[in-house]
């Protein structure tokens, strides 16, 4: 049970602050623009707690993310930046579930492989091209990264 709370409370904003750290990176590597790494909603009440090179983090503990640039980026640019995500969400997947098999059964490795599950299972929801419904809460009527990038490869 302890281990299910600490689940739900530190690993999933966790992993979607990693997700949304992924599309910073995008953006910070390609250009010379800042990211806004949101944790939480992106409004006023989020309000800058720190910054690492040009990422700037408004951190809310929140169960939902975003980013956001300063500035125009080209076509690639914005597509590297929409792709980071979804990729950094991929590749903790494949991390976690690495380190799960090199453990003994327990529940450590339970807990990985729980990590590792989320994180694909982010992979997979951020990926598929969707306007996401109304039962997403935050998310509710906007596009996927999936879709964002299927738009920007088609115009």
């Amino acid at each position: 049970m302890l281990l299910f709370l600490l689940f739900y409370i530190l690993v999933i904003p966790i992993c979607v602050l990693l997700h949304e750290i992924g599309h910073g990176i995008g953006v910070v590597s390609t250009s010379k623009s800042n990211a806004h790494v949101y944790l939480g909603n992106r409004n006023k009440e989020n309000k800058e707690n720190f910054r690492i090179g040009r990422l700037h983090f408004h951190i809310y503990w929140s169960y939902v993310g975003f980013v956001a640039w300063e500035g125009n980026l080209k076509k690639q640019q914005r597509a590297v930046a929409l792709a980071g995500g979804p990729i950094m969400s991929l590749l903790l997947g494949f991390l976690f579930g690495m380190t799960a098999t090199l453990l003994p059964h327990g529940d450590l490795r339970s807990f990985l492989w729980g990590t590792a599950i989320f994180n694909l299972f982010q992979f997979v929801a951020t990926i598929i091209p969707i306007t996401y419904p109304r039962w997403m809460g935050a998310y509710n009527g906007h596009p996927s990264d999936g879709l964002q990038l299927l738009r920007l490869l088609r115009s």
